[in-house]
């Protein structure tokens, strides 16, 4: 027994002690039996075995309290096991017997039923039916073509049941609507010209509804309606049940809405859910037939076409792409958050949905690496890279733990004199399984991603600043030198305690560190980092810009940073001496920077042309391979005291 509800448990009438969850049907049968429940004719064994064969089953019990109780068994359509409905019918039973004495008083039992009844002949006319039986028809019986509005939830037909005498399940057509019923039946009553028999029809319709609520609840997200993971899975179960090993059964777009964080964090999650409803009424929306979207988790969405077109999965995944990139409207809100998509097929790219999935999610990596906002199918070369870089990730895990990183250092000269006015470090990683040098171009991502670069950024500041203090001891006269940070460090508040600790540890003026930013943090993320900027201003450390240029900004929007230093990007100064308007370009950057009282320095100066251009303009200082190759600090702490004080070297001597 999986379940009994306390009016089930009252008509068993079985000990307190004995009644549970759990308890053998069989045990049930024989307590009843033998403490004389059943009729004399009743034999378990033949009851027993009709239900293990999925048929129905009745018997009328006598229990110990003089009740009469109908208990009447159908097969589950959904599981294993039966239904058993207890009835107690002891009035009906008396009345029953007062019935053969008086149709009346059998009249009155019947209208009096909570359960419709209905008195049919062999050719399915209703001779008659009490008013339950008329609440559930809603309207007299005996107007109905029952054959026409009873359909056995089982496929057979109303007919076929009745020739049968067997109880079912039925579908009661409405006009608008449908009820779910209970139908048992009484044998044919011979006594008449024309035989009769009585059908008892119990409306279940609500518990149908609650049931199938369930179900739907189980199998569909309840904040966007769409399908869940569980659902996700039986319909991919489905479609490879369904197709030929050879054949493209279906594809699968993986959608990941881009800075969706974002809109969590600044307007709350109750924004975020409406966002998220928002989003899936348009997933719905740019779908045909032959397609569903599911919601996976967070801000994860996935589509599944079944057995697309060529180019199909293409064009539906750029079409959701445009659509999730306009504009919502929350309220008073309007939110731009973008979408990417990865795209795989079942069997090409995984005979699994595990495999499938994770062919979808290598492909919208490569989007996101990609700059977002964009589709890619599943290439096998990409699981090769993915793979590689979660080894190189446990490299660099491994790296951060032994603290096996190197500083290089690389002057910033004065262009006029050739003096050092300061360097920059940069920060170098040998990889011993790969037996190379890993450009950092390489491995920060891969540390911003995986919540390693404040890490490897308090390393690089405790390294720097002490390689600061060994400069002084060493009776140079020590230029400024500059580190990177990334915008996840800056955006941490604790950053800026840390660098006063490392320059108070070591006994180094603030005024020797300038931390550098590049252009596009300055621009996306500047209020998250502004903050801190003015913080690590007010401590005496510098600020620059780097890689100023390579963006869109206007030359108008250092005004409202707290900086100290622009540097040029290298891709402006490449065209120093081959395009005339470049150095136009420059020479307005070096005009505003006077105007601010900002130092300008110039990169990637690879030529004595670029060198001696640059020079003219005045007030610029300048790096580059020309200048000095990044060196390690103490060939740098050499050059430095190399240099003459009346700043005679020419620049590239020093690098030749």
């Amino acid at each position: 027994m999986a379940f009994f509800n306390a009016q089930a448990a009252s008509y068993m009438e079985l000990p307190a002690s004995m009644l549970r969850v759990g308890l053998p049907r069989r045990a049930i049968t024989a307590f009843c039996q033998q403490r004389g429940d059943h009729p004399d004719d009743f034999i378990s064994a033949e009851h027993l075995a009709r239900l293990e064969n999925g048929a129905a089953a009745e018997i009328l019990a006598r229990r110990p309290s003089g009740r009469r109780i109908l208990a009447r068994s159908f097969p589950r359509t959904a599981k294993a096991g039966s239904l058993t409905l207890y009835i107690d019918v002891t009035r009906s039973i008396a009345s029953a017997e007062r019935l053969r004495e008086s149709r009346a008083e059998y009249r009155a039992m019947a209208e009096t039923a909570p359960i419709g009844f209905i008195r049919i002949d062999a050719t399915g006319k209703v001779l008659f039916a009490n008013s339950a039986a008329g609440e559930i028809f809603e309207g007299a019986p005996s107007q109905t073509d029952l054959f026409a509005r009873i359909s056995p939830t089982d496929g057979e037909s109303f007919a076929d049941k009745i020739r049968m005498s067997q109880s079912f399940q039925a579908e009661l057509k409405m006009p608008y609507h449908s009820r779910h019923l209970i139908v048992a039946m009484s044998p044919w009553n011979e006594a008449h010209a024309v035989p009769e028999r009585m059908l008892a029809l119990t409306d279940v319709t609500s518990l149908t509804v609650a049931r199938k609520q369930i179900e739907h609840m189980a199998r569909h997200d309840p904040l966007t309606g769409l399908g869940n993971r569980t659902l996700f899975a039986e319909t991919w179960a489905r479609l490879m049940n369904g197709g030929e090993s050879h054949q493209t059964v279906g594809a699968m777009i993986t959608l990941d809405l881009d800075h969706f964080k974002l809109v969590n964090d600044d307007y709350g999650h109750g924004v975020g859910d409406l966002l998220l409803r928002d989003v899936a009424d348009r997933i719905q929306s740019g779908l045909e037939r032959n397609a569903a979207a599911f919601r996976l988790g967070g801000d994860e969405f996935a589509v599944v076409i079944e057995k697309p077109n060529s180019g199909e999965c293409l064009a539906v995944a750029n079409a959701l792409v445009d659509l999730l990139s306009q504009p919502f409207l929350i309220g008073d809100l309007t939110l731009t958050i973008g979408c990417s998509a990865g795209i795989a097929s079942m069997p090409g790219d995984g005979r699994t949905i595990d495999d499938l999935q994770r062919a979808a999610d290598v492909a919208l990596y490569q989007v996101k690496r990609n700059g977002r906002s964009g589709v890619a199918h599943f290439d096998p070369a990409q699981e090769r890279e993915m793979g590689e870089r979660r080894r190189m990730e446990l490299d660099l895990r491994r790296a951060v733990s032994e603290e096996s990183f190197t500083l290089v250092y690389q002057p910033q000269l004065d262009l006029q004199t050739g003096r050092t006015t300061g360097m920059e470090a940069l920060i170098r990683w040998e990889n011993k399984r790969l037996g190379r040098m890993v450009p950092p171009s390489q491995f920060i991502p891969i540390a911003e991603s995986c919540g390693l670069i404040t890490l490897i950024d308090l390393w690089v500041i405790r390294t720097a600043v002490e390689r600061m203090r060994a400069f002084i001891d060493a009776g140079i006269e020590h230029p400024y030198t500059s580190i990177n940070l990334s915008p996840i460090s800056l955006a941490r508040e604790e950053i800026v305690s840390q660098l006063i600790h490392a320059l108070k540890r070591h006994r180094v003026p603030p005024e020797l560190l300038e931390i550098e930013i590049t252009e596009s943090v300055a621009i996306t993320e500047k209020e998250l980092v502004e903050k801190t900027l003015l913080a690590i201003q007010k401590a005496g450390i510098k600020v620059a810009i780097d890689d100023f240029g390579a963006g869109h900004t206007s030359l108008a929007y250092i005004q409202a940073l707290p900086i100290n230093r622009v540097k040029i990007d290298r891709s402006i100064i490449n065209g120093i001496g081959r395009d005339e308007s470049t150095h136009a370009i420059v020479a307005s950057i070096r005009d505003l920077c006077g105007r601010l009282g900002l130092k300008l320095t110039a990169e990637g100066i690879e030529t004595a042309e670029q060198w001696e251009e640059l020079r003219d303009l005045g007030a610029i200082e300048g790096q580059g391979y020309y200048l000095g190759h990044p060196e390690a600090p103490e060939i740098l702490l050499e050059r430095l005291q190399g240099e003459m004080p009346s700043g005679s070297l020419r620049p590239g001597a020093a690098t030749a």
